[in-house]
């Protein structure tokens, strides 16, 4: 695979030593020029010296042939610049951005960066996840589509607990496959009244999947 990396500073030079350890093909271009002098030194990469949004200098760093073109400057608008005229210019199908201010992740997808990817939205995601890891996990998400499954565990003060199934507003699109009570498991109808301690599996659309957590925890 051919990649393409702009940006030798900290983030792109550990992705390059990362990268390193597979068979990819990879080309960094660097505005500094010592930036560009420490990658060359210490990793076996082909280094450009140069401007990422610099058409003719992506030219010559062969993005027509790129599989992969990843921006990750210190600044949005050359990232998300750098990406714009890969993609529209050498038909690059995989684009990844660093967003440094993660409010512009949703510019970044609609302006064509196919992954935008924020350490902050990363942090508060996995934030996020191990808050509600006691009570939800995800168990799966299905290779087509973006159902996941989920496997949750009812708390007293749950919206369902002591509810039948039939009488909840769940998001659509969710499904409760199945139940365990103590040592018994069964599948559930819409008259099931589900209890404090039930694990309930769940599957849902991954977009769904903060309305559940919310509703059974």
């Amino acid at each position: 695979m051919n990649i393409i990396i702009v940006g030798a500073g900290k983030v792109g030079y550990y992705l390059v030593k990362t990268l390193l350890h597979t068979k990819h093909r990879i080309t960094v271009i660097e505005k500094s020029q010592e930036y560009c002098n420490r990658l060359a030194t210490d990793l076996d990469v082909a280094v450009l010296h140069g401007d990422g949004t610099d058409i003719n200098l992506l030219s010559e760093a062969g993005a027509q042939h790129a599989d992969v073109f990843i921006a990750v400057t210190g600044k949005d608008q050359d990232n998300l610049i750098a990406c714009q005229l890969a993609k529209r210019n050498f038909h690059v199908k995989r684009t990844i951005a660093w967003v440094n201010n993660p409010k512009n992740i949703a510019v970044f997808e609609k302006l064509g960066v196919d992954i935008p990817v924020s350490s902050t939205s990363i942090i508060a995601e996995i934030i996020e996840k191990e808050i509600d890891f006691s009570a939800v996990k995800t168990l799966a998400k299905l290779k087509k589509g973006d159902l996941i499954i989920s496997e949750v565990l009812l708390s007293k003060k749950s919206h369902a607990c002591n509810m039948r199934i039939m009488d909840m507003k769940l998001p659509k699109e969710a499904i409760l496959m199945s139940v365990i009570r103590g040592n018994e498991s069964f599948v559930p109808n819409g008259q099931t009244v589900l209890q404090e301690n039930d694990t309930v599996f769940i599957i849902c659309r991954q977009a769904s999947q903060k309305d559940i957590i919310e509703y059974f925890t």
